[in-house]
């Protein structure tokens, strides 16, 4: 082989990359792409895991990232090979996780030419990544701007520049020859200080704090709160409960866990309106939830909305006062003093407990129900694992029925966009980093992600994917559809039941399979079929235990 520009760029950019930290690689075969992977393959610091198709490497690199806070390489060729990764850069934009997407290109002078797989790659994702670079095919001439192009694309991605971390696009065009090898490098770069993120400001949080003194409120925390300690301590110095969801990291024995069944009962929900609302992070996946926030608005409820600079947080259209969360507990903490707590949480709490008491033992009653099958995966991961939910009916059934996981377990959903796209894929990018994984999903997700079984089994990694197989799409059972339209067109339009021998499929790939949900735990990589109620029995498995939780809610 002979020194090629091409090679020595991208060994340029593969050595700047692992200096940052990004040292791994998911791609997707293919010819154009080929002077990248070569030099992603060859250093020594990086691990380069191939996926036979697009999609999976971008959710698995974006599981990865998810897990970690570091931005993993996609890679693949040219062509429509490139649109195959847009729902994972979506997901990666909107939930604010790092991503480094290189798309390979024909060279500027056969586009619009009619070459094979060549189409229009120049800004093809839209606003969503970060920073999009479009650098031409390699040329020495260019050498000194390789460095500076590859801190440039880690900095974006990983947010080190002040901004909300996401994904970043490089378009690279590569010429002929294809193989080559690298000439010098050039010098590596005197590494720069990250620049903080935004924060609250003092001033801010002081306006938050006399806002909070002495009036009712609530804590509402989801995806992308920190300072769990803090919060927690600004909780009890206001006497306000908290509401918090698994992603959020808040949820405890002293969190309201099964807000979504309380605030379905009128009563309770129009007795517990505050005069403050605290969000913290990313909505909850509650309707029930939501609606009763718009309602306390509505009625003058000062709603403050606090979360990662980039990407505003209020579905609702409620927030009055809207702020960065970084810091933001401590920080009102801070200036909320020794005040003398409202008597708030009790009553939440009180009544929490006794919708975890009902709960409980409609779940113990019916062990193999869907409900019961997503409270044992939560808990079959481990004190040091990851449970990866499903963004329909799976992290919903963790969210309003499960008290807390236990301390150390890590629950990860792709919320961002709530799409069901690349859950298998995503799981498998998080029990890459060597977490015991266990990935809760439903059936349609499951075969909407089936190319990611592909030559699953020789991965390292230990991973149960736990499929609730109801035939069809469960969640929109749950919707106003379900009880306006007639039966079987319901079923044919949304149901979708599709009658695949699931364990049969995962066994065809070599996947051990079954459909024995004894045990859940991840050991190995192993698909579990539960074949669980029908869609419509399940509703009213659902309905009968809010209804049984609003009884013990009237006076």
């Amino acid at each position: 082989m002979t020194v090629t520009a091409a090679a020595t760029f991208c060994a340029t950019l593969v050595d700047e990359f692992a200096r940052r930290g990004v040292t791994q690689a998911f791609v997707a075969p293919g010819s154009r792409s080929t002077p990248l992977l070569l030099a992603l393959d060859t250093d020594a610091r990086v691990a380069v895991h191939v996926f036979h198709d697009e999609r999976s490497a971008s959710f698995a690199a974006l599981g990865y990232a998810n897990t970690t806070g570091v931005p993993g390489i996609v890679l693949c060729t040219s062509g429509t090979a490139t649109a195959h990764l847009y729902a994972a850069i979506i997901e990666a934009d909107q939930s604010g996780v790092p991503m480094i997407v290189c798309t390979a290109d024909r060279p500027p002078e056969l586009w619009a030419r009619g070459a094979p797989q060549t189409i229009d790659q120049t800004r093809m994702y839209g606003k969503a990544p970060r920073l999009f670079v479009q650098p031409g095919p390699a040329d020495d001439d260019h050498a000194p701007t390789w460095r500076p192009l590859a801190a440039d694309i880690a900095d974006h991605a990983a947010g080190f520049r002040g901004a909300r971390p996401g994904p970043v696009h490089a378009n690279l065009s590569f010429r002929d020859p294809l193989v080559g090898e690298p000439g010098p490098l050039p010098d590596p770069l005197e590494p720069s200080p990250p620049t903080p993120r935004p924060s609250v400001a003092d001033s801010e949080a002081a306006a938050i704090a006399e806002l909070c003194r002495q009036r009712s409120g609530v804590i509402v925390a989801g995806r992308g709160t920190t300072g769990r300690d803090d919060l927690h301590l600004l909780a009890d110095r206001l006497g306000w409960p908290i509401v918090a969801d698994h992603q959020s990291g808040a949820r405890t024995d002293d969190t309201v866990a099964h807000a979504d069944a309380l605030l379905r009962h009128a009563p309770f929900a129009a007795s517990r309106r505050p005069e403050v609302i605290l969000r913290f992070g990313e909505a909850l996946s509650s309707k029930a939830l939501s609606q009763w926030m718009a309602a306390c608005a509505a009625d003058g409820c000062d709603v403050v909305s606090l979360h990662q600079p980039g990407r505003l947080i209020d579905p609702e259209t409620i927030a009055a006062l809207v702020a960065p969360e970084d810091g933001a507990a401590a920080a009102i903490l801070e200036h909320v003093g020794r005040c003398s707590p409202v008597d708030e949480s009790g009553t939440w709490l009180d009544a929490d407990h006794r919708a975890r008491s009902i709960i409980t033992e409609a779940i113990a009653a019916a062990p193999d129900s869907e409900l019961a099958v997503a409270i044992r995966a939560l808990h079959a991961a481990g004190p040091d694992g990851i449970v990866v939910s499903a963004s329909s009916m799976p992290v919903r059934y963790l969210e309003w029925f499960d008290s807390h996981p236990p301390d150390g377990t890590r629950v990860l959903s792709n919320r961002g966009a709530n799409g069901i796209d690349g859950v298998i894929a995503t799981s498998i990018g998080a029990a890459l980093t060597g977490a015991p994984t266990v990935c809760l999903v439903g059936d349609v997700a499951f075969l909407h992600d089936a190319s990611s079984l592909t030559a699953l089994t020789r991965r390292r990694i230990d991973l149960t994917v736990v499929v609730i197989h109801n035939d069809g799409g469960g969640i929109f059972s749950f919707l106003p559809q379900a009880d306006l339209l007639e039966p079987d067109r319901f079923d044919r339009l949304f149901g979708t039941p599709h009658g695949t021998d699931l364990v049969a499929l995962a066994a065809a790939h070599g996947i051990e399979a079954t459909d024995d949900t004894a045990d859940l735990s991840p050991q190995g990589v192993r698909v579990i079929v539960a074949r669980t109620a029908d869609r419509p029995d399940h509703v009213e498995r659902v309905r009968a235990i809010n209804d049984a939780v609003a009884s013990t809610l009237d006076p």
